[in-house]
């Protein structure tokens, strides 16, 4: 009975990894394709960009779950990607208000500087340290 629970369990886990590496990728995908499409001046329509990240996202995840990418390392990338967006967010919100200065709301530039400094934030957090959350 338990060579049948855990053959379950396994099937259970290979299904959810496509869905995960989906999810992990749309994480990475979105927020640059979405600000660069927003800082070009919209040049493509939201719908459009949305496909992309859902192609980008659907073939990155083919490798994830091939085994040759793992699924502990894009979930590691994912969580500082975005823990460093919050926090250089913060960041740069309270340099702002201590220096005085106004920025137009309708004006993307800082929050792609922002997403740019996650990205490299992150990737130098992943692969020039030995950190691991995930894996």
């Amino acid at each position: 009975m338990a060579t049948a629970e855990q053959g379950d369990r396994l099937l259970a886990l290979s299904n959810l990894r496509p869905i995960v590496g989906i999810l992990g990728f749309t994480i990475v995908w979105y927020p640059v394709l979405s600000v660069s499409n927003t800082v070009l001046g919209t040049p493509i329509a939201d719908t459009t960009v949305n496909l992309f990240v859902g192609i980008l996202a659907f073939g990155g995840a083919y490798p994830v779950v091939a085994g040759d990418w793992s699924l502990g390392q894009l979930g590691d990338f994912a969580f500082v990607l975005t823990a460093s967006a919050i926090g250089l967010g913060i960041v740069g919100m309270v340099s702002v208000l201590a220096l005085d200065v106004t920025i137009s709301g309708s004006n993307r530039m800082p929050q792609a500087i922002v997403w740019g400094a996650a990205y490299v934030t992150a990737y130098l957090v992943m692969y020039r340290t030995e950190l691991s959350i995930y894996r």
